[in-house]
């Protein structure tokens, strides 16, 4: 049974969920197949942010918390709603500096996988990138307009690790492919579908200096609701609040 449209119904055989789509919620719960489908339509099509884009989200989410099938059906949706081959990819090392290297393979396949093609490998020569101490900490004193403690503590007793931190934070969050603002909003959801407020805080924060609107950081942070259920709500709803 697949529930139409009526009166302020969602259209549920047109939402990203396997389970709403086919009917099999609704065969359960009509109430609460409609009650998900409504956050399907927040999460599934164009609103304060593009369809797109909250499908990367989620597949960026679905990966880190270890839903792989998940992950590849939202993103090969993503890719179907306009997502370039270029923006995954930039997505993927935004994915490596939140959590890692596995991880990031995880999301590299999918995204072999979803656009019929192989990662590029390079041997050219790596250009030389001069960064020091001083440097690094001016970094983060540009961006959140103080030095964390946090950092303070890599760059007290493992300052080369803190120049290599501000390489990849310079390049995922400014010079991306994917657009700043997506970096940070993409970094919402998966902190809040991994229960993170402090985390959402920071990428909340980034992505309002990126030029987000509140309604764009409430999307993103909706968006960890699939994967992670309504308990990443509010974690997340806190990281939104404790920024402004």
């Amino acid at each position: 049974m697949t529930m139409q449209a009526t009166s302020n119904n969602a259209v549920h055989s047109e939402l990203g969920s396997v389970a709403v789509a086919s009917g099999e919620l609704a065969a359960i719960s009509p109430k609460f197949a409609e009650g998900y489908a409504r956050i399907r339509d927040v999460t599934d099509r164009d609103g304060a942010c593009p369809a797109w884009a909250k499908a990367l989200y989620m597949a960026c989410a679905a990966t880190v918390r270890g839903q792989q099938g998940h992950a590849f059906r939202e993103l090969a949706r993503s890719r179907q709603l306009g997502l370039s081959l270029s923006d995954a990819r930039g997505a993927s090392l935004a994915v490596l500096i939140s959590r890692g290297e596995a991880t990031y393979n995880a999301f590299a396949r999918a995204i072999d996988e979803a656009f019929g093609t192989l990662s590029e490998q390079s041997t050219d020569p790596v250009p030389e990138f001069k960064l020091d101490r001083q440097a690094a900490l001016d970094y983060f004193e540009s961006y959140f307009g103080f030095v964390p403690d946090y950092v303070e503590v890599m760059a007290d007793n493992a300052p080369r690790a803190l120049e290599g931190y501000v390489l990849m934070r310079q390049w995922s969050l400014a010079e991306n492919m994917l657009d700043a603002k997506h970096v940070e909003l993409l970094l919402c959801t998966i902190n809040a579908a991994e229960f993170s407020s402090r985390f959402v805080n920071v990428h909340a924060n980034g992505a309002r200096n990126a030029g987000a609107s509140e309604a764009e950081i409430t999307e993103a942070v909706v968006c960890a609701i699939p994967i992670s259920g309504v308990a990443s709500w509010l974690p997340g709803a806190d990281g939104i609040m404790e920024g402004r």
